[in-house]
């Protein structure tokens, strides 16, 4: 009996040792990976030895402050052997994606965390169902199973960015750190503006905006950092985009208005409110919902993101603001703290009004009969900020009120109803 159990032991030692050898195991932890999940009774010496990089490196790939601070599931980076930072990204949508095993799990118990069918992902994987998996092997899901990459890469501890946004609405990202970190975002070929919630400048949040006219899909929304060796370290989460229940348009430029305009003065303009919404104030200046910019008995004429077609010149294929309806005089105020940008009168929008709520965001209103700011002039909620009319191309009395974000025009109703950011203040600038 004693020998039984004895033959039996070795046989079940060298099964393990066998399984921790094959090449699905090995793949998960050897050195060409560029991240490596921390595992019970890891130490990052340990891990350094095992992956045959420097320890230094890799204390600072991933900035760690404390080095006996690690965590079982932690997705650590791994530095390439000349000790630079090899890029991490999540690649665009497949068939099949990974997942990352847990201690104990098999494919049948990993199929079952996914609702997935054990048969279909043990033959993705070459594998019977009852395989035991090693933590942090990577195996293959169908993609629509694949949850969002791990948070923790890095300095970077948490993220939790938006699965979904409809065209014309606005998301936002928030990220957790270990230490403060300058981030960097991009979206759909623009860059993202991060802002710091709270004093200690470990959560960040940003603004994701997205066209209207942006055809529905899956899109790529970059996130990385500078480590403090240098390297620039990223990695990318997929959003879907969803289509938006926009109505079509034709407008009528009456000919008087339209005579005056020509494709040169359409540029022109458009030049000029372009280079007033793409600067970038250091400081936020709003942390509450907007306010309505006119009464509430004025009602929408014209929502946010109709498609439109004109019947002169080229003024754009979509309305990027939200029309209010009211008679001509009717007193305009201001949303949200900021500062005049533009106020002047221009071709198409007729005299025109810019504020700078700061970080990227402004607000616009056009067509007003008249101006009750100058350029550089702070303005608080509430402020009258101009009176409603009928000037530029308008085709009747009415408030034009648009919102950019880094750019993108966005619909200005959901910051009526949202507040700029989930959870601590942020810190905020009143008037300077």
């Amino acid at each position: 009996m004693h020998v039984a159990r004895t033959l039996t032991a070795c046989v079940l030692l060298l099964a393990s040792v066998a399984a921790l050898c094959s090449p699905s195991v090995v793949a998960a932890q050897d050195s060409s990976s560029s991240t490596y999940i921390v595992v019970p009774g890891d130490t990052l010496g340990a891990i350094a030895t095992r992956l045959g990089v420097s320890l230094e490196a890799l204390i600072a790939a991933n900035g760690i402050q404390d080095p006996s601070l690690i965590r079982v599931g932690q997705e650590l980076i791994i530095p390439n052997a000349d000790g630079t930072v090899p890029v991490v990204a999540v690649a665009a949508a497949t068939e099949t994606g990974t997942a990352r095993a847990l201690a104990g799990e098999t494919i049948a118990t990993l199929a079952a965390r996914f609702a997935q069918d054990a048969a279909l992902v043990a033959e993705l994987n070459d594998a019977p169902p009852e395989r035991r998996l090693f933590p942090g092997q990577p195996v293959q899901i169908p993609r629509q199973a694949v949850p969002p990459p791990s948070a923790n890469f890095g300095a970077i501890t948490a993220v939790d960015a938006p699965a979904s946004i409809v065209q014309g609405r606005t998301g936002r990202i928030y990220v957790e750190t270990s230490r403060p970190l300058l981030l960097r975002g991009e979206w759909n070929g623009r860059s993202l503006v991060f802002t710091a919630i709270g004093d200690d400048g470990l959560r960040q949040f940003a603004f994701v905006p997205v066209d209207a006219l942006l055809d529905p899909g899956q899109y790529p929304l970059h996130l990385g950092y500078v480590t403090a060796r240098g390297n620039f370290v990223q990695r990318a989460w997929l959003v879907q985009v969803a289509g938006g229940l926009y109505d079509y348009q034709e407008i009528v430029v009456p000919e008087d208005k339209a005579a005056a305009l020509t494709s040169d003065v359409v540029v022109a303009e458009r030049e000029r409110v372009v280079e007033t919404w793409s600067q970038l104030t250091p400081s936020v200046f709003w942390e509450r919902p907007f306010q309505r910019p006119i009464d509430t008995d004025y009602p929408t004429t014209s929502p946010f993101g109709t498609r439109r077609t004109y019947s002169v010149a080229d003024i754009g294929n979509f309305h990027a603001g939200q029309d209010f309806g009211a008679p001509e005089g009717t007193l305009v105020v201001v949303p949200a703290p900021g500062i005049v940008a533009l106020a002047e009168p221009l071709a198409v929008r007729g005299n025109a009004v810019i504020i700078d709520h700061g970080r990227g965001v402004f607000s616009g209103y056009w067509h007003l009969s008249e101006r009750k700011v100058e350029v550089g002039m702070w303005v608080d909620t509430g402020d009258v900020l101009g009176l409603v009319g009928n000037t530029g191309m308008s085709t009747g009395a009415h408030l034009h009120w648009e919102l950019r974000i880094n750019g993108v025009a966005v619909d200005p109703m959901q910051f009526i109803d949202e507040a700029p950011f989930a959870g601590p203040e942020i810190e905020t600038s009143t008037a300077p």
